[in-house]
């Protein structure tokens, strides 16, 4: 097995900065591509029937989770990661990190929302790294 290289972690931050940008400005394709196509999203610790929780797996159900985000934040959401801790070698790797999810603005409408850890399973296809599972854990209010 061959431990992951340098390129491989930038790959990955590159990424999970894609990632923020397109669930932040509405892309829901750009956001889409992030995932294999058989790709798991979940939101833990939001409460019951919440419209941004809950488990989204595969093309179609990612689509319609991050129209939802988009409809619901109207493209104030900032999502900021930090602590990236990465792990892996070859084509898999696993990836933490810190969430502060904000609402952008200037005075009071710009707001600090939650905060929250992401565990990461992601996967290197032809197409560069994915994430085939992610799953964010939101903290308790």
């Amino acid at each position: 097995m061959m431990p992951l290289t340098s390129d491989d972690h930038e790959e990955i931050r590159q990424l999970l900065a894609r990632y923020n940008f397109a669930i932040d400005f509405g892309d829901i394709d750009g956001w889409v591509e992030t995932f294999t196509s058989d790709g798991v999203f979940s939101c833990l610790g939001l409460p019951d029937g919440a419209p941004l929780g809950g488990t989204h797996q595969g093309e179609g159900a990612l689509r319609a989770y991050a129209e939802t985000h988009f409809s619901i934040n109207q493209g104030r959401a900032r999502h900021w990661n930090w602590n990236l801790v990465i792990d892996g070698n070859d084509d898999s790797a696993t990836m933490q990190c810190y969430l502060n999810a904000h609402s952008a603005g200037q005075g009071d409408s710009a707001q600090f929302r939650a905060t929250g850890v992401y565990r990461d399973q992601l996967s290197k296809t032809g197409e560069g790294w994915k994430f085939a599972q992610r799953e964010v854990t939101i903290d308790p209010a």
